[in-house]
């Protein structure tokens, strides 16, 4: 189907026939009530963090007096091709040797200094596994191994081993461990995926922009079967081990109901008892400087909470960029966001708060023009509203421009999200994030 014609099609969908997919439970979260003998975890302390970690995270952190951070081991980092085996989870949890093999045969140094020296630092790190963009895959005839190129059961039985094998690494059980044994307890099972399909479409993750129409990352069962995956490998390799999801928040439930995926609070319902704690995400100013939305943060804790069991809450991501100007970003909103978004969070009863922005670039790659402004407007109208018709028009007919230009554009507040500018200077953000970090111990 051509691009025009899949727009075409999903745009033509009517209102009767999203409704009877939404009761088929194709759709639809599971688990209406909490299970009557669950009991929620409990997390020692408020945990303050970083989830960005340049290799400057550890001086910055310790200065800022954070105790968290929150490291990408990449699946890439430990084989940057693969082919596919023929395996499955089953087989590979048949053959635990598989994963003493897998161990022995890999280089872990990566792993090793990015953990050892934040451990050493005084640092508690909640490292990502079984991350699934396009920067943390290995390749497989040149393209990212993800489910459509290397297999679905392929896929999923090569994250489990690498995910069991990392935990394993780690777990501090005397066998196999890192140097030094380390113990790292927390882990966060993939990245904002809830909003998978949309981050292909997106092109964070492949098969990208139109050609994720019909991918993996459409298919919510086979998405769902990933963090279960990812979720029984920490646990096999390491049952004491608690694990959390960071659920992406900011798209509004009209635009998931169009292309038929879970609303946000419908993903945490179906997916809450696949992990310890609940994460989420917020970047409500992605797309517009002003008015600025920190309290949006706290607004959300309360809406998880309706659906959370009990279950510790805590935001693995938020920030505000200071740039580019252009579109109306500085240094003195970033103060404000943060503030307003950390108390807004802790009044609520969230039980940690990470921010993304540590030390960036300050460097924007792309001309954004007064073009660009608009259909930026157009798009935050979009994500903010669900009034989506505007911005099918403007997809369907701009696919180049979109593609080859505006993509770009939509990503162009990227480098601004650092307390620490590229340079070494602080901004006015430090001092308010040092307040907080201090004021939460």
């Amino acid at each position: 189907m051509r691009p025009e014609a899949a727009w075409a099609y999903h745009r033509g969908m009517n209102r009767l026939a999203l409704a009877l997919v939404l009761l088929s439970g194709l759709v639809a979260a599971c688990n209406p009530t909490c299970p009557p003998d669950f009991h929620p975890i409990a997390l020692p302390e408020f945990m303050v963090g970083l989830s960005q970690t340049p290799p400057t995270v550890v001086p910055i952190a310790q200065q800022l007096g954070v105790r968290y951070t929150r490291p990408t081991l990449a699946w890439r980092d430990l084989e940057s091709t693969v082919v596919p085996l023929g395996l499955t989870v089953d087989y590979v949890r048949a053959h635990p040797e598989l994963v003493t093999q897998f161990i022995a045969e890999h280089d872990w140094s990566s792993f090793d200094d990015e953990i050892g020296g934040m451990l050493a630092g005084g640092l508690t790190p909640v490292p990502i596994v079984g991350h699934g963009y396009v920067g943390t895959l290995p390749t497989y005839n040149g393209v990212p191994a993800d489910p459509d190129h290397l297999g679905r059961d392929e896929y999923l039985a090569r994250q489990y081993l690498v995910t069991r094998a990392t935990v394993e690494r780690y777990d501090a059980d005397g066998d196999l461990d890192a140097p030094g044994s380390p113990h790292i307890r927390y882990w966060q099972t993939e990245n904002e995926l809830n909003e998978a399909f949309l981050t292909a479409l997106w092109g964070w993750r492949t098969p990208s922009f139109t050609d994720a129409f019909g991918s993996a990352w459409q298919d919510w069962s086979y998405v769902s079967q990933i963090l279960s995956t990812l979720r029984l490998a920490v646990k096999d390799a390491d049952p004491t081990a608690l694990t959390t999801l960071n659920f992406h928040t900011d798209i509004s439930d009209a635009l998931n109901q169009f292309l038929l995926q879970p609303t946000w609070l419908e993903s945490i319902e179906s997916w809450r008892l696949q992990m310890d704690f609940l994460g989420m995400d917020a970047y409500p100013n992605y797309y517009e400087s002003t008015p600025v939305k920190g309290s949006v943060v706290g607004d959300r804790i309360v809406q998880i909470q309706g659906q959370s069991c009990g279950m510790p809450i805590v935001v693995m991501e938020t920030g505000y960029p200071t740039g580019p100007s252009v579109e109306g970003f500085d240094e003195t909103q970033q103060v404000d966001y943060i503030q307003t978004a950390f108390d807004g969070a802790a009044g609520a009863g969230a039980s940690g708060f990470f921010l993304f922005g540590t030390q960036t670039s300050e460097q924007s790659t792309v001309d954004i023009t007064p073009e660009d402004l608009a259909n930026l407007a157009l798009v935050a109208d979009a994500y903010d509203t669900g009034n989506i018709g505007e911005l099918l028009d403007f997809l369907v007919f701009n696919l180049d421009y979109i593609q080859t230009h505006f993509v770009y554009v939509l990503q162009a507040v990227e480098p601004y999200w650092g307390l620490v500018r590229a340079d070494g200077t602080h901004k006015p953000s430090w001092d308010t994030y040092q307040a907080i970090a201090q004021s939460a111990h």
